[in-house]
């Protein structure tokens, strides 16, 4: 959960710095328009300023909701209470600290035109707005959350590794968590056909022993004093994990193209996708190849039938 956790601030402190220099950008064009029309001491400036506030307000907690979920259903984990607390009190502080930053900048500039009282006004009304919309924000994300997981039939981070003896890290690494999580719920839907059983099985054994190679190749990696064996069976080892990749990722293509009707598929993008597959097997030993080849090419060759 704490891994969880800490992943998630670190993609929302990412997005926070993104956002603040998307106003930066817009701030920076608004004074260039106003000036060029000989309107940089105007009401109607300052009021694009205070928009192009507002929409960085509304941005902030959008975004953080958008990359709490995406990597909560991902990961299959809830927001407690205490995180949910701790999620609502972050997205509160981050709001405050935009409005005192916008009112340190600019109240001098809207009392100087006159409106000092009416932009009090407006800010205790965005402060509000924003606290309103934060919490319902965090309330909708809770439920959406709880609805989804109760619902999705997804595997697991910890499930995956189990399955197919892929460590948590390679998982992360290689980006392989969504597609496995996919490919296992689009062939659960075709394995509601039984002659569909066996070929989807044998997708699963031929990755299952894709993995299984990467292991022995990493067993035999040589002694730290052999220097240059090392570097060589090291790099070995980096080609075996991204051929993974490219293997994981063109089954995924494939299994969504298989829920598609057949006159919506793409046969070209289908057959170059088999390619990559080929060729991600292509350097490992005949027998081991073989292996691999005939089970997934079962299921390639249901795209002809």
């Amino acid at each position: 959960m704490d891994d969880i956790n800490k992943k998630i601030a670190e993609k929302v402190r990412e997005k926070l710095y993104s956002l603040i220099q998307e106003n930066a950008v817009r701030l920076g064009k608004i004074n260039i328009r106003f000036t060029k029309s000989n309107q940089k001491n105007s009401m109607e400036r300052m009021d694009a300023i205070y928009s192009s506030y507002e929409r960085l307000l509304r941005s902030v907690p959008k975004e953080i909701i958008r990359i709490e979920k995406t990597i909560r259903l991902k990961f299959l984990t809830p927001i407690d209470e205490k995180q949910k607390v701790l999620n609502l009190s972050n997205m509160l502080c981050e709001a405050d600290l935009i409005l005192e930053q916008f009112t340190k900048k600019y109240r001098i500039d809207f009392s100087q035109l006159g409106h000092g009282e009416d932009f009090d006004k407006r800010i205790e009304q965005t402060r509000t707005a924003t606290k309103e919309a934060i919490q319902s924000q965090i309330d909708k994300l809770v439920d959406t959350l709880n609805a989804e997981m109760q619902a999705s039939p997804r595997f697991t981070p910890l499930e995956l590794q189990n399955k197919y003896g892929i460590d948590g890290e390679t998982l992360n690494q290689l980006n392989l968590i969504g597609p496995l999580q996919e490919i296992n719920t689009i062939f659960a839907e075709l394995n509601t056909r039984p002659e569909n059983e066996t070929i989807l099985q044998g997708v699963h054994e031929g990755i299952i022993e894709y993995v299984n190679i990467g292991r022995e190749i990493e067993r035999a990696i040589p002694p730290a004093h052999q220097v240059n064996e090392r570097k060589g069976w090291k790099m070995r080892v980096a080609k075996q994990s991204m051929n993974l990749k490219e293997l994981i990722h063109s089954i995924h293509y494939l299994a969504r193209e298989a829920v598609n009707p057949k006159d919506q598929r793409n046969d070209e993008i289908i057959q170059k996708t088999w390619k990559r597959i080929e060729d991600s097997i292509q350097e490992h030993p005949a027998e081991q190849k073989e292996r691999m080849h005939s089970k997934l090419k079962l299921f390639y060759q249901t795209f002809n039938n």
